[in-house]
């Protein structure tokens, strides 16, 4: 079957339509891109979990929690809180984040304000991690209570 002359030029368009990249609608988002879904008006607000209730999970052995200490791994191999693994602070977390999406993540620093740890817990929750909370004062906090450590210089 030959297709009308005057109708040849639809078959091109028509497929040049269908394999035409998504990406108009990536740029047609005026929100922030949560777990790869457009989402208008986002604005990330970090929950707090407090050292003394991190404490008690980490006494009681919860297999609730994952421990994210954000430091340097050389900072982190010489002390970190018992248990805490490792996803050094950086300014684009990419996909897949090598942490269980079942397990409430709690993330901590050792910076001013818990600004490294908010913004990491900013990064899961775009990446589609809802589960996650900032360790309400890092670090230090941590030190001050004089809550038990490890790593290589304990």
């Amino acid at each position: 079957m030959r297709l009308n002359s005057s109708y040849a030029w639809l078959a091109p368009v028509f497929l040049l339509g269908l394999l035409a990249p998504t990406s108009t609608f990536a740029q047609d988002c005026k929100g922030t891109f949560v777990d790869g879904e457009c989402v208008e008006g986002y604005v990330y607000v970090p929950d707090f979990m407090s050292p003394q209730d991190l404490k008690k999970q980490i006494d009681e052995h919860s297999k609730d929690i994952v421990i994210v200490d954000t430091a340097a791994p050389p900072i982190w191999e010489e002390e970190h809180i018992p248990g805490a693994v490792n996803l050094p602070y950086s300014k684009n977390i990419t996909a897949p984040a090598q942490l269980s999406r079942e397990k409430t993540l709690v993330v901590y620093c050792a910076c001013k304000d818990d600004d490294d740890s908010k913004e990491v817990a900013r990064q899961l929750s775009l990446l589609g991690y809802r589960k996650v909370k900032v360790l309400k004062d890092g670090w230090f906090k941590w030190l001050d209570l004089k809550y038990k450590t490890e790593g290589n210089g304990k």
